[in-house]
């Protein structure tokens, strides 16, 4: 989930846009479509968040209401932030992946470099080995060349996370949609 889909200036948009992200947790608060329109179905929306969280069912968003759903917003996010970070690389931060090496992390890496190489253009086209061969190699060079990281073609704890926040804000999201 993204934090920076939030408009400054546009509160209505932002409810709506908590409690959709809340009714994905929380079967009896219903979707609503981030439109900004304070509809019907956005006042039945918070009505029902209201009755799920026990404060009193008005269907106004008062001072109680808006802490209630930014805190129950803020739990989702937390949750949903730390599951989304796979923990594929080793916390060893003297651990790297050279040419030739083929550890077990090795194939979730390799299918985040397919499929940014299938999402940008400008990269040839890359295939999973399962190991660090030269065309890993080669593309990881190319990534680094573009974050303005050392261009060695290893895969180290800074190395994996950039191609893990280029997948994650770029290649994940296409699989939302």
């Amino acid at each position: 989930m993204n934090r920076t889909v939030l408009k400054p200036g546009e509160p209505v948009r932002n409810l709506q846009y908590f409690l959709r992200t809340i009714s994905y947790y929380y079967n009896t608060v219903p979707a609503v479509i981030p439109d900004g329109i304070f509809s019907e179905q956005t006042r039945e929306s918070v009505m029902e968040f209201q009755k799920t969280f026990k404060i009193s069912v008005t269907g106004i968003v008062d001072f109680i209401t808006w802490n209630k759903i930014v805190a129950v917003f803020n739990e989702v996010y937390e949750y949903e932030e730390a599951c989304s970070r796979p923990m594929a690389f080793p916390n060893d931060t003297d651990f790297s992946i050279t040419l030739g090496d083929s550890p077990m992390c090795i194939y979730i890496i390799q299918a985040m470099l397919h499929f940014i190489s299938i999402y940008f253009e400008n990269f040839a086209e890359f295939n999973i080995s399962g190991t660090h061969d030269e065309k890993s190699a080669t593309l990881v060079k190319e990534l680094q060349k573009l974050f303005n990281i050392e261009q060695k073609g290893i895969i180290d704890k800074k190395t994996f996370d950039m191609i893990s926040a280029l997948y994650n804000n770029n290649v994940a999201q296409t699989f939302e949609k």
